[in-house]
């Protein structure tokens, strides 16, 4: 049975056809990336031993055997001070000194340096009167948009806000406006009495596999309340810790070695209806492309029913 679904904070309009993944094929798999099993590169820019084929340290971690996390400029920005139409500075996170790291073997501790530096460099660039946003996101893998094999996230900040956030806070607002209700609240609501999606429902966040997503088996972590990134506490960034530890410990036993953006959706700042958003991280598969009716028509199809993908990679 073919369900049509409309992602309710985006607009994103959904078709699930769970029938179609037993489609038939005589297109050649493309080979799966491998993976990475020496602890150190001789030739890896982020390698701990190789700093100085690296731009300039902003910020980093250490415990006695040296740093263990950090940060640097991107010697590639997207942007920069003297672009044009935008201003912002690109830097790269380092997410573990290990080369063979990856968000499928981090520890629980290892997950809380990189979220203690993502929280550090955020607070960094929040402050500055002139970035109304900052973005952090990971690409994980080539086929995710990865350069560089070792485990990193990047960190930008820009003079304006992104036209998918402005959108998201225009929805909210919206709602509001027509039902005099949080959406954010009426749905972390719905999800936990529901409890069919549900991955993990916890003291600060929620994990679910969405109800509408133009990207199959996407997770979503949604913080409960309104809190700030830059306000999170360390219990909170522990719980965090403990979500995404569990998280990809899971992803991997279903789906293996797969290549995955993340994403940070974090409040902007000076927008009208921003009170309104939940801070919020998107765990986005790339198995999958688009094809012609995705690209032509805007109208996304999924092959696996969220409740089913949830089932499987539930954790408490």
């Amino acid at each position: 049975m073919r369900d049509l679904r409309v992602d309710l904070f985006s607009g994103d309009v959904i078709i699930f056809a769970p029938d179609r993944s037993s489609r038939p094929t005589d297109i050649k798999k493309i080979e799966d990336e491998k993976e990475y099993h020496n602890i150190y590169e001789e030739n890896c820019p982020f390698c701990r031993g190789n700093e100085k084929y690296s731009a300039k340290a902003t910020f980093q971690l250490k415990d006695d055997s040296g740093w263990i996390c950090r940060s640097v400029y991107n010697k590639y920005p997207i942007i920069d001070e003297y672009s044009i139409g935008i201003s912002g500075t690109h830097e790269v996170i380092i997410d573990t000194y290990r080369h063979n790291g990856s968000f499928y073997n981090m520890s629980k501790s290892e997950f809380k340096n990189m979220f203690l530096m993502y929280q550090n460099r955020y607070k960094e660039y929040i402050e500055n009167k002139d970035i109304l946003y900052v973005s952090i996101f990971k690409n994980f893998l080539k086929k995710a948009g990865a350069s560089l094999e070792h485990p990193h996230s990047q960190i930008i900040s820009m003079s304006l806000v992104p036209k998918d956030i402005k959108n998201e806070v225009s929805i909210l607002k919206q709602y509001y406006e027509n039902k005099k209700e949080s959406l954010y609240d009426k749905v972390i609501k719905e999800e936990i009495t529901l409890d069919e999606r549900v991955i993990y429902n916890g003291n600060k966040f929620l994990v679910i596999v969405p109800y509408a997503s133009m990207y199959s088996n996407e997770v979503r972590i949604i913080c409960k309340d309104k809190s700030k990134f830059e306000n999170l506490s360390v219990s909170s960034l522990n719980e965090l810790s403990y979500i995404f530890k569990k998280v990809f410990e899971k992803i991997y036993i279903e789906c293996g070695y797969m290549p995955f953006n993340l994403c940070m959706h974090s409040h902007p700042k000076d927008l009208d209806g921003e009170k309104l958003f939940h801070l919020h991280f998107h765990i986005i598969p790339r198995k999958y492309n688009f094809g012609g009716f995705e690209v032509s028509n805007g109208i996304y199809v999924s092959s696996t029913m969220p409740q089913d993908f949830a089932k499987k990679i539930k954790f408490n």
